[in-house]
């Protein structure tokens, strides 16, 4: 029981605590603030000064994202002539030579110029890429026979068949 007693004495406010309050009372009424209020209001004007700059990153954001930029029609005539001026470049070389003249902002004419070299290169590469037939795949040369073909020959014949296929696979296999 006295646990019980003890901890009702605790709850009531002591004097000291009405007080206090009671000096809060006085000071809101000469105008002072309390303390939690001025803790209230720092917090307040840091919101705002983050809004503020939230703001503004916004702005610089929206900016920076430009919207797609629809093509001039002297832009796409500019483009048209030097096509039709220079029919030798494949799409995927037309492409380059229009980043480079947009990204060095050169006429297109002056981007072929300065990616010839380049552009060369890339046509040396292709055309090697194509004059080495892939390694998996067979040979020009030998042609599928059909099965009646094969039962009409004859027994030199299929000898020389055997012996041509087991040439080209040794020479496969030596690689």
């Amino acid at each position: 029981m006295e646990e019980e007693n003890k901890e009702e004495e605790t709850s009531e406010e002591t004097p000291e605590e009405e007080e206090t309050s009671e000096e809060t009372k006085e000071k809101a009424a000469e105008g002072k603030e309390p303390d939690w209020k001025a803790k209230a209001d720092a917090m307040y004007a840091k919101y705002k000064d983050a809004k503020e700059t939230i703001g503004e990153l916004e702005g610089k954001l929206s900016k920076l994202e430009k919207p797609k930029k629809e093509v001039s029609q002297d832009e796409w005539k500019s483009k048209v002539d030097f096509l039709m001026g220079n029919k030798d470049f494949s799409e995927e070389e037309f492409n380059h030579i229009a980043t480079v003249s947009k990204e060095f902002d050169v006429s297109l004419e002056e981007a072929a110029e300065l990616e010839k070299d380049y552009i060369q290169y890339r046509r040396e590469k292709v055309a090697k890429e194509k004059k080495v037939p892939a390694p998996s795949s067979p040979s020009s040369e030998s042609k599928e026979l059909s099965s009646e073909e094969i039962g009409k020959m004859s027994k030199d014949e299929h000898r020389k068949l055997w012996e041509v296929d087991l040439k080209s696979r040794e020479g496969s296999e030596g690689i």
